[in-house]
Formats: structure tokens, sequence, C-alpha cells
């Protein structure tokens, strides 16, 4: 095997040469004026990635190879902005960004975490070799804050099959898996999931721990407060009477889906509805009204059929209107066709 340099072993480095190579292909295309304009900006941006992961691969202590992992990870961000006004631009097409966007996003997380593993002197597992650890002087010690770059790891994460618009907001622990696609608009809360195949379209809002299943695809209108759980291949509507060739964006509907709710698989929900907290649908129904809290909706039309517990136990009242969740020991109280519970100290589960 040919000798090889340190960089060349480096996977963060491959990856930058693989965006180089990426955005020479796409300037390739930009108009001829801007050749010594926002396409040399981008080339030499580019090349900049690759060059000081490089560069700082010869220095001997780590706080000059983090340097340079700064270093590069700005040049990084100069390629993102400017692949930005190029879209803005129409220099590049949409899907265009959102190639480019998944590799600077990859690449950028691989530059911090290998930042951080030299930091910690242990960056082994990022060669195809073992290479040995360089020490920290106590010189570069006293210097340290004032010379390292300060960069926050993504608060989510992404499958690289995932496509995430510019304009998303994605809250910290959030799960977005193989082949999703969120608008910009959306937004997402924390410790959410989202399974394979998910969409999530502009103006759509999910609170936190709410968990997608695969092939939902939410459209614009929804709202879904905490603890949402959504059923895979459940369908939300957000219009009444739709027509291929009638525009009715302007007569979108809203639907909400209160805290704690169940959508089981398959189900469709038909706009303009409120599903209320707690309520479950079950697998396959058609909701075509408001369904109350707590209630167990089957069929198409859905109808209610009984009511369920917080933890997703059914409930049976007495006929004074008691109930008592089997799982945790909370009272529920029957009034007309509302549900409340009356003693909610038991064993009642932080997250349910």
């Amino acid at each position: 095997m040919a000798y090889q340099f340190y960089f060349e072993k480096l996977e963060i480095w491959r990856l930058a040469v693989s965006l180089a190579k990426e955005i020479y292909e796409i300037t390739s295309q930009f108009p001829a004026e801007e050749k010594y304009g926002l396409m040399a900006q981008m080339r030499r941006a580019a090349v900049s990635v690759s060059s000081n992961i490089a560069e700082g691969s010869t220095r001997k202590s780590n706080l000059d190879k983090s340097k340079f992992m700064g270093i590069a990870f700005g040049s990084l961000l100069e390629v993102l902005s400017q692949a930005l006004v190029a879209f803005e631009l129409e220099f590049i097409s949409r899907e265009e960004l959102s190639r480019l966007r998944a590799k600077i996003d990859e690449l950028a997380n691989k530059i911090i975490a290998f930042r951080n593993a030299l930091k910690s002197n242990n960056y082994g597992p990022w060669l195809e070799e073992p290479e040995a650890e360089y020490g920290t002087s106590d010189d570069d010690n006293q210097f340290y804050d004032l010379t390292i770059l300060q960069f926050n790891e993504p608060p989510y994460f992404a499958h690289e099959t995932a496509v995430i618009d510019p304009g998303a907001g994605i809250g910290k622990g959030t799960k977005i898996w193989h082949f999703c696609h969120v608008m910009p608009g959306a937004v997402i809360g924390e410790g959410c999931s989202l399974g394979q195949n998910v969409f999530v379209a502009n103006g759509v809002k999910l609170g936190d721990n709410v968990k997608v299943q695969n092939n939902v695809s939410i459209y614009e209108g929804v709202i879904c407060e905490d603890d949402v759980f959504l059923g895979p291949s459940m369908v939300f509507t957000n219009v009444i009477n739709p027509r291929s060739a009638v525009n009715r964006k302007s007569e979108y509907l809203p639907t909400l889906v209160k805290k704690g709710a169940t959508i089981g698989a398959n189900a469709t929900i038909v706009c303009g509805i409120t599903i209320g907290a707690y309520a479950f649908i079950g697998a396959g129904a058609v909701v075509t009204r408001d369904v109350p809290d707590y209630a167990l909706v089957v069929g198409n039309p859905a109808r209610r059929i009984g009511w369920m517990s917080q933890t997703g136990q059914r409930l049976h009242f007495d006929e004074k209107g008691f109930a008592t969740c089997p799982q945790t020991g909370v009272e529920y109280r029957l009034e007309g066709e509302k549900v409340r519970i009356v003693s909610p100290q038991a064993n009642q589960p932080s997250n349910p």
C-alpha cells in the first residue's frame, strides 16, 4: 500500500474533498459573469475546508490541531451561506441545495466530534490505523479559551437521507430517521421521533415527545400538542373538497390534536376538527368530527365506544360514574360526555 499522510486517513478530509468536488460541479453551471464572483468564492471556501484539515494535521499539539479544525468549520459555514445566496439567485435548484445541505451538515457534525476528540486526547477511532497521541502543554492551556472557537453540536439527530429545509425549527433530542422531509416553517419540539418516510409541511407544529411512526404525512394546518402518538400510515387531510384543477390553499382547515392523544395505524383524520386530550383513535378509523378528551373511537365514520385513561387503559365506569385506571390507580369521573381525573395523586407516570 502506498504511503499515506496522516490527513489522508481522516474521514472528515475525504468528506471535505467530496464536498469540494460537488461544489465545482454545481458552480460550473453558474452564469459566466460569476466566474470571479460567487463561483470563485464558493470554490475557494470549499477547498479551504479540506486544506485546513490537512494543514492542521501537521501540528504537534491538539490545541493547534483544534484551531485549524475551527478554521475549517468557518470555511464550511461560508460554503453554506454562499449556497443559500446561490439558491436565492436561482443559480442552484432546491434539490441541489438540499443535497449540499445534507453533506455540509454531516461534515459539520464530524468536524465538531473530531475536535472534541482532540480535546479529550481520544481520536484513534477517526483513523484507519492507530496514531500516536500528542499532549497539550501548560503554555497552550493558558490561552485555550481565547484561541479555541466554541461550537455547539446540533441538538437533534437526522439521518443522512433526511431532508431538513432551512428555516425548520427542531428541538433538542429529536430523532429524524430515513427519507424524512421537514419543510421550512415547521416547528418540532424536544424529544420527538419521526420514523421512516415522514413528511412535515410548512406551518406544522409538533409539541414535545411527539412520536410519529413510518409513512405519515403531516400537512399544513396540523398542530399536535405534547406526547401525541401518530400511528403508522395514518392520514391527515387539510381540504374538505379537493380538486386537482382548483387551488384551495386559502381554504386549508386547521386540525388540533391535544396532549397525549393516540391515533392508530391507517386512521384518517378529516381536517377542521379537534382530537381531545388523551383520546384514542382506533386503527383504521375515519374521524369526521370532534373527539372528546379520553374518548375511544373506532369505525367509519368513527364513533365512541368507550373511554381510555392517560396510560391507554380501558376505563369501566360504575353506576355512580367512577372508574379507576388498572395500571396507575388514578380515579376518573364521567359527567355526561365529559371525563375528568378525580384523584391524580396515585401512581401516575410522569410521561404517560
